[in-house]
């Protein structure tokens, strides 16, 4: 019998734990498949009508359902990762007994699952307002796009490992750490476009690498997306790295009081 490279028991591993996750996801009620993607799309076409309704179609020059889409759906992407990810480990202790499976695997694994199911939420969304809204849904700079949202998931798994490290420490500490993402949901432009918003609450926003990063997708989305000063990609994937850097060292100091029972 061959001996398996580390990468190939890696990739079973992340296939095993993301087929666990989807299915633990999806349960057993047939209907469960239609509820995890369409759960989050009514979630985001309640929020589009409400704000369509009270801002009318467009802001600027854009139609502003594609604006929220734009804004919305990556958020709650880089929010899904940073709080499922925290809860990973401590879901999937059981599975440590085995010496393939680290850590860190299955916080990756919810990575997967949450990249996956947002992408189709996105192509459903944007689809939809394309060929039923007769909205322009193209992006017009793809490769601006990609960075911008690698850079925004690389920022969100440096929080997951952080906040793992946080919640096998302090426990109670999880519910406030969840009810923080609505400040910053409300702090990263997701709603409110940058240009509008007051210069003495802006310059506190920009401390946000967030709101660099969805106003970067944004501007690689639309052709002519206002520019707003300080705005910086860069910032957000210095921040990020650093974030990211914190986060890995953290787990490597603590992974076995990490999987502790």
């Amino acid at each position: 019998m061959l001996k398996r490279s580390s990468l190939q028991i890696t990739k079973a591993v992340l296939f095993a734990l993301v087929l666990r996750e989807v299915r633990g996801r999806i349960g057993r009620n047939r209907l469960g498949a239609f509820w995890f993607v369409f759960e989050p799309i009514a979630h985001i076409l309640v929020l589009m009508a409400i704000f369509t309704f009270l801002r009318g179609r467009s802001v600027q020059g854009m139609d502003f359902p594609v604006f929220l889409v734009t804004g919305i759906v990556p958020f709650l992407l880089f929010k899904n990762i940073a709080l499922k990810g925290m809860e990973a480990i401590n879901a999937n202790k059981a599975l440590f007994a085995y010496r393939q499976i680290k850590p860190i695997d299955t916080v990756f694994a919810r990575v997967i699952v949450e990249l996956s199911l947002t992408s189709l939420i996105y192509i459903v969304l944007m689809g939809g307002l394309g060929l039923w809204g007769g909205y322009d849904v193209a992006t017009h700079a793809p490769l601006e796009w990609l960075l911008a949202l690698a850079i925004g998931i690389m920022l969100s798994v440096g929080l997951a490992l952080i906040l793992c490290v946080i919640g096998q420490a302090l426990p109670e500490m999880k519910t406030a750490i969840s009810l923080c993402f609505m400040p910053l949901y409300l702090m990263s432009g997701v709603i409110l476009p940058v240009w509008l918003t007051p210069k003495n609450l802006l310059d506190w926003m920009m401390w946000n690498p967030y709101l660099h990063i969805i106003d970067s997708l944004r501007n690689a989305v639309f052709e002519h997306y206002p520019t707003t000063a300080g705005i910086s990609l860069l910032y957000a994937a210095k921040v990020s790295l650093v974030i990211l850097y914190i986060g890995t060292a953290l787990y490597r100091a603590r992974r076995y009081r990490l999987i502790a029972l």
